[in-house]
């Protein structure tokens, strides 16, 4: 059993009041007027995926959201991303509550990235985003994100322009680069533009390691994928970031494995079934050598 996944057509249905690009990019103004507690969803309280990339700018007020599990009270001046993969749980919603939501699809997501004017992505910063979530910001961060969302949603509503699509590429990039040089800043530096080849191959064996660590174990497998040997792989993984291949790919289904065992409805040999071990022994070995207790005693520890 997996979470379930929302996708961007219920979660556009859901938003009445908003822009939006041929339903593959929307933004939407959110008050404190939205009831989350009695919202008319049987699963409000569950922890679900999203089937898009949603941000949120907060701007006065607070609300309360857990993303994989991990609470965060959001307050005023703040930005959040809640990526596919995130464990999302929305709970509460000051009456105060006034914020900017970015949604999304993957498939403009994919369109972006190929696109000319694009700056390469990369994707070990992807993983710190889904890392690290929550970013409280300067107001004047706030304000300077907020007129890029209105530039943004102004291109938007020009349907009738002949190169739409570039315009709002265009203006979403230059958000995204606002975005990257604000997080750069708080983190004491500008992340280098051009990866080398070894930093490429990282980016590269992490967006496979994202895609298919539930069911592929060995080293082998990504290794083969990169066109490179097994031991090349855990080379360039030892030099960047001191851990083996082995290691990235433990650590990965541990991840995927915690996740699956604070989801109340999937029993322990659901879980193994889900990461493709071969029975629910051989997953509990696994998990208490990395974790230190059973998946059961994780599960009621929790």
């Amino acid at each position: 059993m997996t979470l379930p996944i929302i996708e961007l057509e219920r979660l556009n249905q859901s938003m009445t009041s908003r822009d939006s690009y041929q339903d593959v990019l929307s933004i939407v103004d959110v008050n404190g007027n939205i009831d989350i507690e009695h919202s008319d969803s049987p699963d409000r309280f569950q922890p679900m995926r999203l089937d898009a990339l949603l941000m949120v700018l907060t701007l006065e007020g607070t609300f309360e959201v857990k993303l994989d599990y991990v609470p965060y009270v959001v307050g005023p001046n703040s930005f959040v991303m809640i990526m596919p993969t995130h464990a999302s749980q929305f709970q509460k919603i000051s009456s105060d509550f006034k914020g900017r939501v970015i949604i999304a699809s993957k498939g403009f997501l994919e369109d972006l990235r190929q696109n000319a004017f694009a700056r390469p992505g990369s994707f070990s910063n992807y993983m710190e985003a889904r890392k690290n979530p929550y970013t409280s910001l300067e107001p004047a961060e706030a304000t300077k994100l907020d007129t890029c969302i209105q530039i943004l949603r102004e291109k938007m509503r020009e349907d009738t322009h002949f190169f739409q699509k570039e315009l709002v590429m265009n203006s979403f990039i230059g958000f995204l680069l606002e975005l990257g040089n604000i997080m750069s800043t708080k983190k004491g530096g500008f992340i280098r533009p051009t990866p080398s080849r070894k930093e490429e191959l990282f980016e590269q064996f992490l967006q496979l390691l994202f895609e298919h660590c539930k069911e592929k174990h060995v080293v082998t497998f990504y290794a083969e994928k990169l066109f490179i040997t097994p031991q090349y792989l855990s080379l360039i993984l030892k030099d960047l970031t001191g851990k083996s291949a082995n290691k990235w790919i433990d650590d990965a289904l541990i991840a995927e494995a915690k996740i699956l065992l604070k989801t109340p409805q999937a029993t322990v040999q659901q879980v193994a079934d889900i990461l493709h071990f071969s029975d629910q022994s051989t997953f509990g070995k696994f998990f208490k050598k990395h974790v230190g207790v059973s998946p059961m005693e994780y599960r009621k520890s929790s």
